[in-house]
């Protein structure tokens, strides 16, 4: 995907005004989320410790209060009855209720009922007493050999519907080796409201308490008191005492917990996130919408020099483009004095600088074309002036039918392939041919040099030969490489030419010749000047360069230019190998007639 300028300026712009801002927002949030959380859990801690004390403390006051209930004389009268003294039950019984009851707990609201259970038959309660199966259980402690003498608190027992705290003591004289009863306290839960309802911050939240069962012992809904608790809401609780975060989003809530050591009851005070941060979720609104208005700010400051920057860029695209579409005359103002009155004045003078470079390109081609024209009508007027070509082809015609009369064929032969060459070479209307008719032309030159050389063995070899009128190449590219050969090759060392071959393969680059000859060769600081001519001829230089070899045959770079020159490069000509063993020229063509 391509992106222009403009998206990219917005895209600097966020990446270094809004990302850093949302991060260190971010960092900031949820530091100060953890600090807050983390305050509150030390502060709910604090709470939670103190109410779990207040409740060890108040527990523990069962033994203080069940001294002076125990040494009442009517409570000792009682645990001395037999259990078939009715009377006497009812008498002290009576007299506790209006005495010890009234006097003792009758100012505390927190106590539901005391029960003192001898037998199934002696028995004494504050209240209405009946001998059920909970009271039973209780009965059975007195078959234990030496019960717990401390008070046990056994948990919630709903009586007639109304959910209490039930301690019980076994009542053990040391002294005697019976039992002599038990003491049920059922307390009320008005005291354990009273301390849990302190548990709250701020006035938000709320807190519950679970047995080691995890069953509700006080929950602000009395219709969960006594039974267990969701799974849910255990999870997370390990170890005595802790914290931890439930939920997610706007139903997040911190959960701190502390087990008492004497119950083993856990106090659980639940405060949801969002009191504790509301002060928090203010302050981060109003610091986006400070940084919104920063933002607003900022980008209409950036977004109108952005406007002016893109907008001076896009006319110096305009201008540029109205340029490549051939309107050379385009100029730019320059009435600024900043950056882009220094880019407008730059295009400028390289639009003026163009068009003198065209002016001096195009007034050298003309001059160069000019000179090539007179020069060919020199050479074609001169030629005319020596022979006229029709004259030519009748006098080798005449020649061919005296030979076929005499009946030498060797001569008939070569003016019949002379009178071809000669045909070939002097139709000035085709400088671009097919490969297929450069081959044909050689093969007739290759049969009059071997009617000259009887050794000569000549061999071309073309892959894809069908394809061979469809590949451009220029006239008389091929004669002067054989022509080398025979001459530098094998003539300038004074032996026979006996080797030329000509192969042609399709590559990716092209269609590439090879003409070899086993010849002497060329020496290597011949060949190496002849390749860096090749190579500096490139299309930049080709029409100012007039370097020539400074020695040896031009034809070689007569050929190399006149291919450059009509298909640019990478085609041309390049000396693969030359040394004892011979040469191998390589001559790279298109490989169709779209090139050049």
């Amino acid at each position: 995907m391509r992106w222009s300028l403009k998206r990219k300026l917005i895209l600097v712009i966020i990446i270094s005004l809004f990302l850093p801002f949302l991060l260190l927002g971010y960092l900031w949030y949820n530091r100060t989320e953890r600090t807050i959380e983390q305050n509150a859990a030390n502060y709910s801690r604090l709470l939670l410790e103190q109410t779990n004390n207040s409740m060890n403390a108040y527990l523990t006051e069962l033994d203080r209060l069940a001294i002076p209930f125990l040494l009442h004389p009517a409570i000792q009268s009682f645990l001395h009855l037999k259990s078939d003294d009715y009377y006497g039950q009812f008498e002290l019984e009576k007299k506790v209720r209006s005495e010890l009851y009234k006097n003792l707990y009758s100012s505390r609201n927190d106590i539901y009922k005391f029960t003192l259970i001898m037998n199934e038959k002696l028995y004494l309660s504050s209240r209405d007493f009946i001998l059920d199966e909970r009271n039973r259980s209780y009965l059975k402690l007195l078959d234990l050999d030496r019960p717990g003498t401390e008070f046990t608190i056994e948990g919630v027992n709903r009586v007639e519907g109304l959910p209490l705290i039930t301690a019980y003591k076994v009542i053990y004289d040391p002294n005697q080796p019976m039992n002599k009863g038990v003491l049920i306290v059922d307390l009320k839960l008005n005291k354990f409201t009273e301390l849990m309802s302190s548990l709250k911050l701020d006035g938000f939240g709320q807190a519950y308490l679970l047995n080691n069962r995890g069953e509700y012992i006080y929950h602000p809904n009395q219709e969960l008191i006594g039974k267990a608790a969701e799974s849910s809401n255990l999870s997370g609780l390990a170890g005595r005492s802790g914290f931890m975060t439930i939920g997610s989003g706007a139903n997040r809530s911190m959960i701190s917990y502390r087990t008492s050591e004497l119950t083993n009851w856990t106090i659980v005070f639940e405060m949801p996130m969002k009191y504790l941060t509301a002060e928090l979720e203010q302050l981060r609104t109003m610091a986006f919408i400070i940084f919104g208005c920063i933002a607003a700010v900022a980008l209409l400051l950036l977004g109108s020099f952005t406007f002016y920057l893109i907008k001076s860029l896009s006319f110096v695209q305009l201008l540029m483009k109205r340029a490549e579409a051939g309107n050379l005359n385009v100029r730019a103002p320059e009435k600024s004095k900043d950056e882009i009155g220094m880019l407008y004045r730059s295009f400028n003078t390289m639009m003026d600088e163009y068009r003198r470079l065209i002016h001096v390109e195009h007034t050298s081609q003309l001059k160069a074309k000019e000179m090539q024209v007179r020069q060919k009508e020199s050479m074609l007027t001169a030629l005319q002036s020596q022979i006229n070509p029709h004259f030519l082809y009748n006098t080798l015609g005449t020649i061919h039918s005296y030979a076929n009369l005499a009946g030498v064929q060797p001569i008939s032969r070569m003016v019949t392939n002379l009178a071809d060459i000669f045909r070939y070479s002097m139709d000035s209307d085709a400088q671009v041919v097919s490969l297929w008719s450069e081959i044909q032309y050689i093969r007739t030159y290759f049969e009059i040099q071997q009617e000259r050389y009887e050794d000569l063995h000549t061999e071309i070899e073309v892959a894809e030969e069908p394809r061979l009128r469809e590949i451009p190449c220029i006239k008389l590219m091929l004669q002067p490489l054989v022509e080398n050969a025979l001459i530098h090759g094998y003539q300038d060392y004074q032996l026979s030419p006996d080797y030329i071959g000509i192969f042609g393969i399709s590559t990716d680059a092209g269609y590439e010749i090879r003409v070899i000859d086993k010849g002497r060769g060329m020496p290597p600081e011949e060949r190496e000047q002849f390749n860096h001519l090749f190579h500096y001829l490139t299309d930049y230089n080709i029409l100012e360069s007039d370097r020539r070899p400074a020695s040896g045959s031009i034809g070689l770079y007569n050929v190399h230019k006149r291919l450059r020159l009509v298909y640019g490069e990478p085609y041309g000509l390049w000396i693969e190998k030359s040394d004892v063993e011979g040469t191998v020229f390589r001559v790279l063509v298109p490989s169709d007639n779209e090139a050049g």
